[in-house]
């Protein structure tokens, strides 16, 4: 037994410690930082040329966090820096109250903290490896409690399926990995399914981690994170399976994927996984997403309290039939921005937003551009999109590699109306660049006019309707030829003026034939026993004009007039026959599209 000052150190198991061990203990009793590497360099080639001067036993920190070494350590806890661990740190099950925190040491047999109970565990800048033969991760956290876990700065390698740093369903205060640098070879870098996080998870300031698991290389399903998730500018690479898999996730505030935030994969998982995680809001401003054989953002049924941010140069390269950007199913809170993303999808639909219920604004403009290859698809899927607020949809930068439709918009509802396209776009997109003829969007755009005072651009609207189902919705020879005959004679039943010109047009050709036909012979006075017939007058050939081209009209013209028996009385009594018929077609057209009797769908 030796003391330092006034506070006792004894070895419990009267074990000899190396000089520097010998300073740790003392270090921890004083509430003093052991600092082994001074100012010297703290790299990879400098950490591996330590020496015995550097070494520290496993064991010993093992006994120093579990109290066995000094009686009373000070608040401060177990720090030291620049020490090469030598065994693998085993705090399995152990239960303690002092802070351990190591900072640029080497840790080539990793740390095992499963089912441990500690205060708080710092490895910053540590460089940490799984143990030579050994399936266990380098880090092994698996059920660890702790108010505050860094691993910020760190750098960890492991050829591991478990994972590089196990966290599964582990509870810490505070996740703080900013800055580190994780890689595995066959499994997740990060496993923390069902890790429970009161505050915030730090992965941001360059993190990067790679693997070739199909399980993802970051993991995070079922987790739940009181604070915010940051990512950014981190970097995630997985050439199997997901970058980030974080179905169900639980995040109370921020998922932040920004600021240089960049993901690659070739799954066909996707790249990014939020299936029915519920989280405040998502800001994903400029990251750069890739995928060569499936989705980049797969977020079917997310639902997120606030806005989802895609925008300000936020970039998409998949490969996907289901979609590269998929939202189906699911609901924002807040407001959907993808101002400025450029969207790519080589065998699929670039944005799919099937279902997707938005309680705001749902803005695709500002520089948006999607593109989309592949048969039979559609670049923006906005079928059943359901938008509380304004749409703005530019559709300049909305393109295909092969020819074919653009968006399906069967149930897409919004409020006010659709911009910055004018009207004349918007249908042109409705008839040419929908897969099929619906009634519904025309529907909904008809009333969106409506509802803003522009009742002859409803018409406009609806009217358009009734031309794209002819043209397009399947019907019958008789059915098309009756649409057309309404299209031609009510405008469908919204312009009934129409039969009202096409009768006073046939009066107009029954009174000019009437004269025409009196000038040549076609009229003449009845005859009466006293004389000879004599010709009309005027007066009467207008008259008998008047008889034959307007319905329940009589001039009385017709008891002192009457054709003869000449061509040109014989062609003006065919005329009237044909001229009656139209005149009451006309008439009863009219009065049917005036009374709305004539259907308009």
């Amino acid at each position: 037994m030796t003391s330092v000052g006034a506070q006792r150190v004894r070895d419990a198991n009267g074990a000899t410690h190396t000089a520097a061990e010998q300073r740790l203990i003392e270090s921890v009793a004083r509430g003093e930082v052991l600092d082994l590497a001074g100012d010297g360099p703290v790299d990879e080639e400098a950490m591996r040329s330590w020496g015995d001067d550097h070494a520290i036993s496993a064991s010993v920190i093992r006994e120093l966090v579990r109290g066995r070494l000094v009686g009373e350590p000070d608040p401060h806890g177990l720090r030291l820096r620049g020490a090469r661990v030598v065994g693998r740190i085993d705090l399995e099950n152990v239960t303690s109250d002092l802070a351990l925190e190591l900072r640029d040491c080497l840790l080539p047999d990793g740390v095992n903290l499963r089912n441990a109970r500690l205060s708080a565990v710092a490895l910053s800048g540590c460089r940490i490896e799984q143990a030579p033969g050994s399936a266990d991760p380098a880090v092994e956290a698996t059920r660890c409690a702790a108010w505050a876990l860094s691993l910020d700065w760190s750098t960890v390698s492991a050829d591991s399926v478990a994972a590089t740093i196990r966290l599964a369903a582990a509870r810490v205060g505070t996740l703080d990995c900013r800055g580190a640098r994780w890689k595995n070879s066959t499994g997740p870098a990060l496993d923390a399914d069902g890790l429970t996080v009161d505050q915030s998870v730090f992965l941001n300031d360059g993190f990067t981690a790679t693997s070739a698991s199909a399980r993802g290389t970051v993991r995070l399903l079922g987790a739940h994170i009181g604070g915010q998730l940051n990512c950014g500018g981190a970097r995630l690479e997985n050439t199997v399976g997901p970058a980030l898999n974080a179905d169900n996730l639980r995040a109370a505030q921020d998922v932040l994927l920004r600021n240089g935030f960049s993901a690659s994969s070739a799954s066909e998982q996707g790249t990014i996984r939020l299936i029915g995680a519920h989280i405040g809001s998502l800001s994903a401003r400029g990251a750069r997403l890739t995928n060569a054989a499936g989705p980049v953002l797969d977020a079917d049924g997310v639902t997120i309290d606030r806005d989802l941010a895609l925008d300000r140069d936020f970039t998409a390269r998949s490969a996907s039939e289901w979609g590269g950007v998929c939202l189906a199913g699911a609901h924002i809170g807040g407001l959907l921005a993808c101002g400025g993303a450029q969207l790519e999808n080589t065998v699929g639909p670039a944005l799919d937003l099937n279902g997707l219920r938005v309680d705001q604004d749902v803005l695709l403009d500002d520089g948006f551009s999607a593109t989309s290859g592949g048969d039979e698809v559609v670049v923006l899927v906005l079928a059943g999109t359901r938008v509380g607020g304004a749409l703005r949809l530019d559709m300049d930068r909305v393109v295909r590699t092969t020819p074919g439709p653009l968006v399906e918009v069967e149930g897409l509802t919004y409020s006010g109306q659709p911009r910055p396209a004018s009207l004349r776009r918007w249908l042109t997109l409705l008839r040419e660049d929908t897969p099929r003829y619906s009634a519904q969007p025309y529907q909904q755009l008809a009333a969106a006019y409506r509802a803003a005072g522009h009742d002859r651009d409803a018409r406009t609207i609806l009217i358009a309707q009734r031309r794209d189902q002819l043209q397009r919705a399947g019907l019958s020879a008789a059915e098309r030829a009756w649409g057309r005959l309404i299209g031609i004679t009510l405008g469908y039943g919204y312009q009934p003026w129409r039969a009202l010109l096409l009768l006073l047009a046939t009066l107009a050709i029954a009174v000019a034939l009437s004269v025409v036909g009196g000038h040549h012979g076609g009229l003449a006075q009845k005859t009466v026993a006293s004389g000879a017939a004599a010709a009309c007058t005027s007066i009467d050939q207008i008259g008998v004009g008047l008889d034959l081209g307007a319905p329940l009209l009589r001039t009385g013209a017709r008891d002192r007039c009457q054709p003869t028996d000449t061509a040109a009385g014989q062609t003006l009594t065919i005329a009237g026959w044909i001229l009656q018929l139209l005149a009451w077609s006309f008439a009863t057209l009219f009065i049917a599209g005036f009374t709305s009797a004539v259907r308009k769908t």
